[in-house]
């Protein structure tokens, strides 16, 4: 529950965001970045524990229990909810990649925590883990796909100008 209620409030924040800015739509992205963008981000965060759970096994031979291990990272998303503070103009962009540092931090803990592997190894699990969840996260975000939540909102507004400028630069205008 902490987990789902987290990366709604970062959705709803990232959808503020996009509100308070002016970008248009705000009924359409709502539906996109607060119901499938939170459904998508819970998607690709089991995914992330799977990579985790994979490379722990892999490199320490650390078998962690699936339960805890859950229940630990589902803690760990509570710095997500910071993301409703993306509605302040001013601040709104730091104030996701602060959330979205934090979480990463925090996952860190309760995976050292739960599973008790050395912190190096860890490291490179979740940070293989996050990368996973970003990379898989900006592919889904397109500027017609606004899913991303929080601060990867961002990346549909960043495909819409380098594709803008892409193909001003392919017709020579």
């Amino acid at each position: 529950m902490v987990a789902v209620g987290a990366m709604a409030m970062l959705s709803v924040g990232g959808w503020l965001w996009w509100l308070f800015s002016g970008f248009g739509s705000a009924e359409s992205v709502f539906v996109k970045t607060v119901v499938f963008g939170t459904l998508a981000s819970l998607m690709l965060w089991l995914v992330w524990l799977l990579v985790v759970y994979g490379l722990l096994q892999r490199l320490a031979g650390v078998t962690a229990p699936v339960e805890q291990l859950l229940r630990a990272a589902g803690f760990a998303t509570f710095p997500l909810a910071l993301g409703i503070l993306m509605a302040i103009p001013a601040i709104s962009f730091g104030v996701g990649l602060v959330a979205l540092g934090a979480w990463l931090l925090t996952t860190q803990a309760a995976i050292e925590r739960t599973t008790r592997a050395q912190p190096g190894i860890v490291l490179v699990a979740n940070l293989a883990g996050f990368a996973t969840f970003v990379v898989l996260m900006s592919l889904l975000t397109t500027a017609s796909n606004q899913l991303g939540p929080g601060p990867l909102l961002a990346e549909s507004l960043w495909e819409s100008i380098s594709g803008y400028e892409a193909s001003r630069g392919l017709i020579g205008n």
